[in-house]
């Protein structure tokens, strides 16, 4: 019989909870000015970035983060759905980063450059998180 191993602590590393925080935040940067590459090419909605970037910064910013003076935790899902929503009003706020034909200004050009730097870090972070645990599995299993 197999036995499953118990993860001692719920909460995210600081680093893999920093990696989804950037890459969140960079999902919703990325809706400002013109769209990037692969939601272009998808067509995919700003909304959709939006509440992707909004539920990824809510699951990297909750991580760990217990109530103090023995409160009762809000249930995780209610908290990422309200991070969701944050995170469509926050791509419908980013219409101000384009003139009225749809093509982007300066102000929404720098944000976008600099949230797909912010979303490249975080996906690396991530990744990087990833490879590290699973060679830590495999190396306490061999």
């Amino acid at each position: 019989m197999r036995t499953v191993p118990v993860l001692p602590d719920k909460s995210l590393p600081k680093i893999a909870a920093l990696g989804l925080v950037m890459t969140g935040l960079g999902l919703v940067g990325m809706t400002a000015g013109a769209l990037p590459g692969i939601a272009e090419q998808l067509a995919a909605p700003r909304w959709l970035m939006g509440v992707l970037g909004g539920v990824l910064f809510g699951s990297g910013w909750t991580s760990g983060n217990e109530p103090s003076g023995g409160r009762r935790r809000t249930p995780q899902w209610v908290e990422l759905v309200a991070f969701g929503v944050g995170g469509i009003v926050l791509a419908r706020l980013s219409d101000i980063t384009r003139d009225g034909l749809g093509g982007a200004l300066a102000s929404g050009t720098a944000v976008n450059s600099a949230a797909r730097v912010l979303f490249g870090i975080g996906i690396g972070i991530i990744i990087g998180w990833v490879a590290y645990e699973g060679s830590r599995g495999r190396a306490s299993r061999g």
